[in-house]
């Protein structure tokens, strides 16, 4: 790896801001809060030192001279501040000679300072995208990054795959109503690869998560492509499910139900029901949420034509840790009693 250092003041920052890739691969999506924003614009202000900002070089793309290894959020919220989408307030900053104004509000005077603020940057000029996903891992030991950014920021095989599916399948487009701030479609694909790789044989946490990705680091395109076969596929049906009710697999465990559902039936299904597994799963859903802060309401009485054994396992299995896989167990037995019947199955002539 080969890094040199140089001094960017704002000015070039905001003059590379459309030569500047702020979301490579491995990066986290912006996150950071308005509050966060501000105190880092009145760091600024007061001439405070910044942590230092890694961009990496990047010849061959033809959008983008350089990509962030780290700063993204600082970046951001310096250019954020210049286009005027915020204003510095807060009770910390009520004293402030800057308080309740924009970037255009400043002085020509103040403005000038803040353009010339010197920043501290690290180029990386050759690297491998190991050693960058490496470099990045590393900057955020004890920064509050949450699993799935942690996974994001592994260099594995499964990993880019995955990732790929979740920027290109039409399922998780707007109609999904998932939304994807700090990778939540990728997230949800980590449990169902996971439940599908492992076939149910641990827990599907954060650990499990994380080893998937160290276990397929190095797979070759080869060794998960029925995988990934099936992953599209069910995916495929999932979005016509999802066009008779937008937004229907946003519960991330309802996601993971229906696909396991639907995997585990994969060699024997020719089609899916899409409009009667939709209207299933809404009225099932409806009645989950009814009684999920009283289900024992559901086994009270087995002659009431409320009672429902199987919503009662599924609830339990809902609410008490559900990644646990005696839960998911538990609640593919359900699935399968209930919505079976949207399957179509080939039939084999004998």
């Amino acid at each position: 790896m080969k890094i040199t250092s140089e001094t960017w003041t704002i000015s070039d920052l905001v003059q590379n801001k459309n030569t500047i890739n702020p979301k490579p691969q491995y990066q986290r999506t912006p996150v950071w809060t308005n509050h966060k924003k501000i105190f880092l614009i009145d760091s600024i202000l007061r001439e405070y030192d910044l942590p230092k900002f890694y961009v990496k070089m990047t010849p061959h793309d033809r959008n983008y001279n350089y990509e962030v290894t780290d700063g993204q959020q600082r970046m951001r919220a310096i250019w954020d501040f210049i286009d005027d989408e915020f204003e510095i307030v807060g009770k910390e900053f009520k004293n402030s000679i800057y308080y309740g104004k924009k970037y255009s509000e400043l002085s020509n005077k103040i403005q000038s300072h803040f353009g010339s603020f010197e920043l501290s940057f690290s180029v990386i000029k050759e690297s491998t995208q190991e050693e960058i996903r490496t470099l990045f891992a590393r900057l955020q030991m004890g920064m509050s990054l949450i699993p799935v950014e942690l996974r994001h920021a592994l260099s594995s095989n499964i990993g880019n795959s995955i990732f790929m599916v979740s920027e290109t399948h039409k399922f998780f487009g707007k109609a999904c109503r998932i939304l994807n701030n700090r990778f939540k479609h990728q997230d949800y694909l980590d449990h169902v690869t996971a439940l599908a790789f492992y076939n149910n044989s641990k827990d599907i946490k954060a650990p499990t998560l994380y080893q998937l990705y160290i276990d397929l680091a190095s797979s070759q395109i080869s060794e998960t492509s029925d995988l990934f076969r099936r992953l599209n596929k069910i995916l495929d049906w999932m979005y016509e499910i999802n066009e008779y009710k937008k937004g229907i697999f946003k519960n991330k465990w309802g996601f993971v139900d229906s696909f396991w559902l639907m995997y585990q039936n994969f060699d024997q299904i020719h089609s899916i029901k899409h409009k009667v597994f939709s209207r299933n799963l809404v009225e099932f859903d409806l009645k989950r949420k009814k009684y999920n802060t009283d289900s024992d309401k559901l086994i009270e009485d087995k002659n009431s034509k409320n009672y429902d054994k199987d919503l009662y396992d599924y609830i339990e299995a809902f609410n008490r840790q559900g990644a646990l896989k005696k839960n998911i167990s538990i609640r593919s037995r359900v699935f399968n009693n209930k919505f079976y019947n949207t399957l179509n199955f080939n039939i084999n002539h004998e």
